[in-house]
C-alpha cells in the first residue's frame, strides 16, 4: 500500500510539474529591477567649474523598458543639466554639473535618481535607485 501511495504522489507531483525535471515548471516571478552606476567615482566640481557625470543603466530585468533619471541638488549652488533624461534599454546618458564660485558649503552634495519605467511609461511597481554624490572642498 506503501508503495502505491508513494508512486501515485510522484505521479501527482510530476504532472504538476513540481518535481523539477526538464518541462517541469518551477519558473519563478522575474522581478522588475535594473542597476545604475554614477562615473567617475570619486566625483569633484571645482569652486566656479564643472564636470560631466556619466550615468549607466545595465541588466534590465522584468517589465523595466527603460530608466528616467533625475537631478536633484542637496546644496544650493550645484546645479545640473539637464534635469531629467530617459535611457530606453541598457545606455547612458551625461549630466553636466555646474558649481558657483561663490559656495560656502564644504561638503556639496546631489542625487541622481533612477526610476524604471515600462514600454508605455508607467512607473508604478518598478524600482529606484539613485547615486548620491557628495566631495569636499
Amino acid at each position: 500500500m506503501r508503495k502505491w501511495l508513494w508512486l501515485s504522489l510522484v505521479v501527482a507531483l510530476a504532472a504538476c510539474g513540481g518535481t523539477g525535471g526538464p518541462g517541469g515548471g518551477g519558473g519563478g516571478v522575474v522581478t522588475n529591477d535594473f542597476t545604475m552606476t554614477c562615473t567617475p567615482s570619486p566625483f569633484s566640481v571645482p569652486k566656479g567649474g564643472q564636470a560631466t557625470l556619466t550615468v549607466t543603466v545595465e541588466n534590465l530585468k522584468g517589465q523595466v523598458a527603460k530608466v528616467q533619471l533625475k537631478f536633484e541638488s542637496g546644496t544650493v549652488g550645484v546645479d545640473g543639466s539637464p534635469l531629467t533624461q530617459v535611457v530606453e534599454g541598457a545606455g547612458s546618458a551625461q549630466f553636466t554639473i555646474s558649481v558657483k564660485s561663490g559656495i560656502t558649503d564644504n561638503k556639496p552634495f546631489f542625487y541622481i535618481y533612477g526610476r524604471g519605467m515600462n514600454s508605455e511609461n508607467r512607473t508604478s511597481g518598478m524600482p529606484q535607485k539613485d547615486c548620491r554624490v557628495q566631495w569636499s572642498y
